[in-house]
């Protein structure tokens, strides 16, 4: 009785602020009113820092996204407005316009399918639904999700879900007997990742896949072909989110090179080698613009280096113990991977959000691990 009492009053941590923010600014959410303002987010789009060389208005990153759904919501070719990450973020928030005349409602259950999949993946690694919850109730109260709940829409809010997701799907297909289903919908879901943002993010993700099957490849080499057969699959993705580029013209390949220009862009912010380490530890955010001095960042709290030093310790004990959950070697990898991107360039809270939840899971599992040994010790 007690565990389901326990169970029951996480699930209530988790959903209370985020739902209460959700109510409290329901208007924001639910309101019918965004054609009646496409007109003013232009306007303010075509004042602002984006287009105008002088004098220009600054608007917020929420406010261009709105726009942005807008214009392809109206069939504005991808490559005329957006030039920094692929266009399948703006086209979901385009749907969200088309469904409910707002551009923030899909936002809702994107954010709520990344904590149900966080939850999926923990409860294989942590096993019991109590513990499994414990990190979903860390990360939906913490400061820099509740953000995402508040100020929206943004495109990381949206492709959180299909990188908590893609990894559970590759979990599945390394698992079990009906694999391929799940390399397919894997695939697709890199797809969806490379399709929203930067393809350097979906990058390294199916680097950690692939050097966990080449970790057991003779266990996995069945089952390494046809993932190598399905991961085309997310290219196919990437080239269908640029249907209206190809309508006027371009071919796929074409496509293809226009994500050559995106590396090129987001290439001048490989600078300040290591400089997340001293956000995530010591909340001392580097900046990069004007004199770069070292700011703090409000989202930080003191659970992230806490998070980080136990999931090192984990890491550690568990080669040790020998102790080395297949599920938890991907989780473990997935982090180790994408805090190495992290190192080698700009970094910024935002860039959190696929971190956090999985540094959770693996400092949770490790303090179960510590107690179930003390407790056997005793």
């Amino acid at each position: 009785m007690w565990y389901r009492i326990a169970c029951f009053i996480l699930l209530l941590i988790i959903v209370y602020q985020p739902l209460s923010l959700i109510f409290a600014n329901r208007e924001q959410f639910f309101a019918k009113t965004y054609l009646q303002r496409y007109t003013q987010l232009r306007n303010l789009y075509y004042s602002s820092h984006y287009v105008k060389k002088d004098n220009p208005s600054i608007i917020p990153d929420n406010v261009f996204e709105a726009f942005v759904g807008g214009a392809f919501f109206y069939g504005t070719n991808p490559i005329l407005i957006v030039h920094e990450h692929p266009p399948m973020g703006r086209y979901i928030i385009a749907l969200s316009i088309l469904l409910f005349n707002n551009e923030s409602t899909l936002i809702i259950p994107s954010l709520g399918a990344a904590l149900f999949g966080i939850y999926l993946i923990g409860k294989r690694i942590l096993y019991k639904a109590l513990f499994a919850l414990i990190p979903v109730a860390i990360f939906a109260n913490e400061a820099l999700f509740i953000s995402k709940v508040s100020i929206t829409p943004l495109i990381e809010s949206i492709q959180l879900p299909f990188i908590v997701f893609a990894l559970y799907f590759f979990m599945k297909g390394v698992n079990e007997k009906k694999y391929l289903r799940w390399f397919v919908l894997f695939s697709i879901s890199l797809g969806f990742i490379i399709s929203i943002r930067f393809f350097i993010l979906g990058g390294v993700l199916l680097f950690s896949t692939l050097f966990y099957m080449s970790i057991f490849r003779r266990k996995l080499d069945k089952r390494l072909f046809l993932f190598l057969l399905t991961v085309p699959l997310c290219l196919l993705v990437l080239v269908l989110s640029y249907s209206r580029t190809i309508q006027d013209g371009y071919t796929p390949f074409q496509i293809l090179g226009v994500q050559k220009y995106i590396f090129f862009y987001h290439q001048s912010k490989f600078l300040s080698f290591f400089s997340f380490w001293d956000l995530i530890l010591f909340n001392k955010w580097h900046t990069w613009w004007g004199l770069r001095e070292i700011s703090y960042d409000t989202n930080w709290h003191i659970l992230w280096p806490i998070s980080v030093v136990l999931t090192g310790c984990s890491i550690v004990y568990s080669f040790i113990r020998r102790k080395l959950n297949s599920f938890y070697v991907i989780i473990a990898l997935w982090v180790f991977m994408y805090v190495i991107l992290l190192s080698v360039g700009i970094s910024t809270s935002r860039y959190f959000l696929p971190l956090l939840p999985f540094l959770y899971i693996i400092a949770v599992s490790f303090i179960v691990e510590i107690v179930k040994y003390i407790y056997a010790r005793k």
